[in-house]
């Protein structure tokens, strides 16, 4: 039952981490999306001066957000931890029921 729980919890954490890769815009990307903003916008605007400007924004969000998923996948870890340990608890209660329950049987039949 042991080995079963924990590697259910080794799949599931795996797939949880494989899935929760964070986006990186690449700099082609950002340079097209620089690129639209200016051509939508209203008043006159230096390409050269947005892009580092964007790029270093697109840096502080991504940092953000691999912390965040630090957290995220802590918090996971934590409530499966608890989960495994109280299943355990569960299973240790079981036997100590099943001990009792055959004790008490043997009792009656004597």
């Amino acid at each position: 039952m042991r080995i079963v729980i924990l590697a259910i919890f080794l799949i599931v954490f795996g797939l949880f981490l494989a899935t929760q890769i964070p986006v990186t815009l690449t700099a082609d990307e950002v340079d097209g999306a620089v690129s639209d903003a200016i051509a939508e916008a209203q008043e006159p605007v230096d390409e050269d001066e947005v892009a580092p400007i964007v790029q270093r924004s697109i840096e502080k969000l991504e940092a953000a957000q691999r912390n965040r998923l630090k957290y995220l996948a802590g918090a996971y870890f934590v409530i499966w931890l608890v989960f495994m340990l109280y299943v355990l608890r569960l299973g240790q209660q079981q036997k100590a029921l099943d001990r009792r329950l055959a004790q008490l049987e043997q009792e009656t039949n004597q």
